[in-house]
């Protein structure tokens, strides 16, 4: 009975946990045996590929400025004719047409002056009667003096009657006379001729409309003498643009008179339909958009088919300043930070530049470069200090 209960009995904590450690130490030292019968792979050094680039060797130069700027041809002459009487349109000429050209004197409407004409022979017939009246008043005059000094008839009050009377006639007749001159003008006036010679750019009545002073009546268009205003931005003007010294500018407290450079103006449109032009003027500075507007005269072409007119929205290039011993690179070899990548010895090494002017896909450095060093023409982006470049590509500035 106490045999059976001692071989039934389970083994102690003890035993149990030193099983355990036992073979917990059996694994951990098989895990380094095997560790240890483990080769190491061959260790291979670390290199990193150079940067394929294109470079461009940089040399100091002269770069003239261009200021690129768009707006409309515009004639400078264009003159609304307005009705100067009242009256019925008795005629318009049959050529008056949009587009078509008018000599300077020509006639375009006839106004009906029937009323002014009428006016003009009373004033005539009038003024006749009245330098009648004049020589029979001073006739009078002259005998009632006569009388009075040498056959001592009459009195001196016979006398002034007779002086106010040739004066009250000399009254009506120039009133009279300012009638005539008056009616002459409004019927001159009936007559409406082309100032200059122009294009009709648009007409406003037709005959037998009937018009008052003032009514607009026909617009011509003087296309001798083209121009376009072009707005520019003011730093850009004021740091660009040729401008005369004060001496020749005056003592106007307005900016300086533009010198007289020669400028292209090419349509929008179409870049085979272009012309010569010459900055003017300064027309005018808008506060609110920082915007100088400048007016560039067309010069006069030899006939061509399609040549810039009046309304053509076009671009105008302006030579402006040149600049003198600046770096001009590809806008892309300047990073958005201002900075520039140079080769030196087959390595990167970055420059803090400073860019004085970009110009279509041209960036103008002032500083920051030195003559003959090799800039990088390619795009990259943030590249290691150092690192390692490959020139695949060079050529000078």
């Amino acid at each position: 009975m106490t045999r059976q209960t001692q071989q039934g009995e389970k083994p102690s904590p003890v035993v149990r946990l030193v099983l355990c450690l036992l073979i917990l130490a059996l694994g951990i030292g098989g895990f380094i045996l095997l560790k240890k019968m483990k080769k190491s792979p061959p260790q291979r050094p670390v290199t990193r590929p150079a940067l394929p680039v294109e470079v461009m060797i940089a040399h100091p130069r002269d770069f003239p400025v261009t200021i690129y700027g768009y707006g409309d041809v515009k004639a400078r002459t264009r003159v609304t004719l307005s009705a100067e009487v009242s009256g019925r349109v008795l005629r318009k000429e049959d050529h008056l047409l949009a587009g078509a050209v008018v000599n300077k004197g020509d006639v375009l409407f006839t106004i009906d002056g029937k009323d002014y004409q009428l006016e003009l022979e009373t004033a005539k017939s009038r003024l006749a009667f009245l330098l009648r009246d004049l020589a029979i008043a001073r006739a009078e005059l002259k005998r009632v003096d006569t009388l009075r000094r040498k056959n001592r008839v009459g009195s001196i009050s016979s006398v002034d009657k007779a002086e106010a009377a040739v004066n009250a006639i000399r009254n009506q007749i120039i009133q009279v006379r300012k009638t005539r001159d008056r009616a002459e003008i409004q019927l001159d006036r009936c007559l409406l001729h082309a100032p200059f010679t122009g294009r009709i750019d648009w007409i406003g009545v037709e005959a037998d409309e009937y018009v008052t002073p003032g009514k607009k009546m026909i617009t011509l268009v003087d296309d001798s003498v083209l121009e376009v205003k072009v707005p520019l931005d003011s730093r850009d003007a004021a740091r660009w643009l040729k401008l005369q010294d004060k001496e020749q500018a005056g003592e106007q407290h307005w900016f300086a008179r533009p010198e007289p450079v020669s400028c292209t103006v090419i349509w929008s449109e179409d870049d085979s339909v272009r012309a010569t032009g010459t900055v003017d003027r300064i027309v005018s500075f808008d506060p609110r958009t920082r915007m100088i507007k400048v007016a560039v005269t067309l010069k006069r072409e030899k006939k061509i088919p399609v040549p810039l007119v009046d309304g053509m929205f076009s671009r105008v290039t302006i030579p402006g300043r040149v600049l003198h011993n600046v770096y001009v690179v590809p806008r892309e070899a300047v990073s958005f930070t201002g900075m520039v990548y140079v080769v030196t010895d087959g390595r990167l090494h970055s420059r803090k530049v400073e860019v004085v002017r970009e110009e279509n896909d041209l960036a103008v450095i002032d500083k920051g470069l030195n003559p003959g060093e090799a800039v990088i023409t390619t795009r990259l982006e943030e590249p290691l200090e150092n690192a390692l470049v490959r020139v695949v590509g060079r050529k000078d500035q």
